[in-house]
């Protein structure tokens, strides 16, 4: 499928003015108890909500829930509303539409992000959806169903003191990033690319960049907050709505580092239910549902052609 890419500078005036209302809770414990975000419809067995898709057989779905496993800590993509308590964001409510098209509720269980892959491979989720960039090595490990595309964002201290317009200023500096994410990987590289942006500093001649991890995105920020880091990288909508909720106190980059897709991950051997996700998808972006999520969100321009 061709994709398109949002201006990021139009990106950042839309999240201004569509997230002001809400706030990032930094609690991403996994309790281990699933959050049911939409009642299931019943349906004739064999047959979808709308009798299109057929879900018979495919053992995942045949208590009648779909269980996704997500790092609920990831604004404006998931995240607990603070006056709630419950997760929201554009994961959330598509989730909630493509379980509805199959007839199923979905059930979403807050986990660390750097263990769901591990958790879903132990087959104690269905899929994950969770902002996963579709990344070459992550498709060794699993299937995906692609719904969206987003690149890197980098946010700095408000006046941007140490002058960071691009990666390539990255060099010297300390950068917090979340475990496990795609940033690591364009920071340190890849087990098949090692290396990744900290050695183009070294070859060039520069300082490597120093890579502080931390276990979720609001613990990057902190750090960026409280001088621990000079920059924090996210991905873009995440890292914008970051910049947008600091009142002040940091800025974003506009510039868009390496766009690619989100996916939901799905066991290579769930074929059946990986076919039926993309189907229903699929009637989501003929029936118009798809893009007013996306535009309810203000990240239309984040749309799969």
């Amino acid at each position: 499928m061709q994709r398109r890419y949002w201006p990021a500078l139009l990106l950042v005036a839309l999240l201004v003015s569509a997230f002001a209302a809400f706030a990032c809770d930094d609690d991403d414990e996994d309790d281990g108890e699933p959050t049911a975000t939409t009642a299931a419809r019943e349906t004739p067995e064999g047959t979808a909500a709308d009798g299109e898709i057929d879900i018979s057989g495919i053992p995942e779905l045949e208590d009648g829930v779909l269980g996704i496993g997500s790092d609920i800590a990831y604004a404006p993509i998931e995240f607990l509303d603070e006056a709630t308590n419950e997760p929201v964001g554009l994961d959330i409510d598509l989730a909630n539409a493509l379980a509805e098209v199959l007839g199923v509720e979905a059930q979403f269980t807050n986990g660390v992000f750097d263990g769901l892959l591990p958790a879903l491979d132990a087959e104690r989720h269905d899929v994950i959806m969770s902002a996963m960039t579709a990344s070459d090595e992550r498709k060794q490990q699993v299937d995906f169903v692609e719904y969206f595309n987003a690149g890197s964002g980098i946010i700095v201290p408000a006046g941007n003191p140490q002058g960071i317009q691009s990666a390539d200023d990255l060099c010297g500096k300390r950068v917090a990033v979340q475990e496990g994410t795609v940033q690591v990987d364009f920071l340190e590289g890849t087990t098949e690319d090692p290396g990744g942006k900290s050695q183009e500093c070294v070859d060039a001649g520069d300082d490597a960049i120093t890579v502080l991890k931390f276990g979720t995105d609001p613990e990057a920020v902190l750090a960026l907050r409280s001088g621990q880091a000079d920059a924090e990288m996210a991905d873009f909508p995440v890292a914008a709505y970051s910049a947008q909720q600091s009142e002040g106190a940091l800025e974003i980059i506009p510039n868009q580092i390496d766009p690619a897709p989100y996916g939901i991950a799905v066991r290579k051997t769930s074929t059946e239910l990986r076919d039926a996700l993309q189907a229903a998808l699929d009637q989501l972006i003929d029936s118009g549902d798809y893009a007013a999520i996306l535009e309810e969100w203000n990240l239309a321009d984040g749309a799969i052609d």
